[in-house]
């Protein structure tokens, strides 16, 4: 036990001093196992140019190290301090606190990744309704369903795609999609060792196209 909190006050010491450091950047990447929201706290405060951060936390749902608690506090500052933030992408135990924070702060991002986060339907509400400049988005691994993606409709029209998996989508939910949005290419994609389609949607991969559907879509792929 003593060893473990050892170990994390040097993993979130070491962080701290890694964005004092790397202070003033504007691009950022980094794969981790482990991450505190006092250190993502630390980089929002000294990169305040930043324009695009992307955390990896390798693993599902992974909270603060030393804490315990959802890193939504974390990425809460970044959207909330780094004014130019344009592309972003999320992981780790995040719940709808973090994508208020990004609907209500994220103004300029255009692209977002989202992968093991979320409580509910609520969440990605808030940042499609919240993003206006939003123009990518990919999910996987969430539990966002057909209400999420009814939220959406006002917006779709200006994005360039929006990709979906292993989410909570239904067949049912992505027809009425393609319905309401006929200009937009809406794909349903199975796995290439699955017949038949289930209501169970795997991928949803809807884009702006001026050809319209592609015509050499493999048998796994149903474009509504």
């Amino acid at each position: 036990m003593l060893e473990r909190i050892v170990m994390a006050q040097f993993l979130m010491l070491a962080s701290e001093l890694f964005w004092k450091v790397v202070g003033n950047c504007n691009l950022f990447y980094i794969f981790c196992q482990r991450m505190t929201n006092a250190a993502v706290i630390a980089m929002s405060k000294n990169c305040p140019d930043l324009v695009v951060f992307r955390l990896c936390i390798m693993g599902r749902h992974r909270a603060d190290y030393v804490t315990g608690e959802p890193m939504d506090d974390g990425f809460g500052a970044i959207v909330m301090n780094c004014k130019k933030l344009t592309r972003l992408a999320v992981s780790g135990l995040l719940t709808d606190k973090t994508f208020d924070y990004i609907g209500r702060h994220g103004k300029l991002v255009r692209t977002l990744s989202v992968a093991f986060a979320g409580d509910s339907d609520t969440g990605l509400k808030y940042v499609l309704e919240g993003c206006p400049q939003l123009q990518k988005l990919e999910i996987r691994d969430s539990p966002f369903g057909d209400a999420t993606l009814r939220s959406g409709l006002h917006h779709y029209y200006n994005m360039r795609f929006l990709w979906m998996s292993s989410c909570s989508l239904t067949l049912h939910g992505c027809q009425e999609i393609a319905r309401a949005m006929p200009h937009l290419v809406v794909e349903v994609i199975r796995s290439a060792d699955d017949e038949e389609m289930d209501d169970a949607v795997e991928t949803l991969y809807m884009y702006r196209s001026l050809e319209g559907p592609r015509t050499d879509a493999p048998k796994f792929v149903t474009i509504l």
